[in-house]
């Protein structure tokens, strides 16, 4: 074979491997339901309103918030809620809409260490709310004057995901199909040196915010709990 024949079978050969990447590459859903953070989250509910003194505090949601969270993320919010009987609960919501192997969602026990906080108390448990039982995970963050019991919960494709492992798991599972699905990560906290009594009022704020959603936006929030992968 001379050389300008090899050439142009490299460049075939080439030509071919970069269409087939191309095609494999995961694709987001166009048809996915990707509403605005500020329209999902209601800013009262009973017993609950947002704190509207508070949000001159943090940083205002933005539709592309890549730049802001290191691309993770296209959207943030971020509230403080306050109760009738004057308890306060922080919330911070983050949606990435293409979630590969390479766009994770920024876990607190990863997060708040990168802060100065320490983290203890990192363990799983369910939180009760709109009659479904959600996968969740707690854990205590600190620094000196600060502790912060954190609450979370993550939604991988509208189905709430237990673990790390298991997100990880069904990325690759929806990735080998060619699917990229969107995630979200729900973080409530407060300012308690009682953690328990924390996780208690995590527990109380999620579920009043769960019956105030409407069915579609509660899955969207939530997840939907199901047995074995889908």
């Amino acid at each position: 074979m001379n050389a300008a024949r090899r050439m142009l079978v490299l460049g075939a050969a080439m030509g071919a491997a970069a269409a087939m990447a191309e095609w494999a590459k995961p694709v987001a859903d166009p048809s996915a339901w990707r509403p605005a953070l500020d329209d999902l989250f209601p800013r009262a509910f009973p017993r609950w309103r947002a704190d509207e003194g508070a949000e001159m505090l943090v940083r205002p949601t933005r539709e592309t918030a890549r730049e802001e969270e290191g691309g993770l993320y296209d959207q943030v919010l971020q509230r403080t809620y306050v109760a009738a009987d004057g308890a306060r609960v922080m919330l911070l919501a983050a949606v990435g809409a293409e979630q590969s192997a390479g766009l994770q969602l920024h876990r607190p026990e990863v997060c708040y260490p990168g802060n100065g906080f320490r983290v203890e108390d990192l363990h799983g448990d369910t939180l009760q709310a709109a009659e479904r039982r959600i996968p969740c995970t707690r854990l205590l963050a600190s620094r000196p004057g600060r502790s912060e019991p954190v609450t979370y919960w993550t939604v991988l494709g509208q189905r709430v995901v237990a673990d790390a492992g298991e997100f990880r798991a069904r990325q690759l599972h929806f990735g080998l199909r060619r699917r990229l699905l969107d995630g979200m990560l729900v973080r409530v906290s407060s300012l308690d040196s009682d953690r328990e009594a924390a996780y208690a009022l995590h527990t109380r704020f999620a579920a009043a915010l769960a019956q105030a959603l409407a069915p579609r936006a509660r899955d969207k929030v939530l997840g939907v709990v199901a047995e074995g992968r889908a």
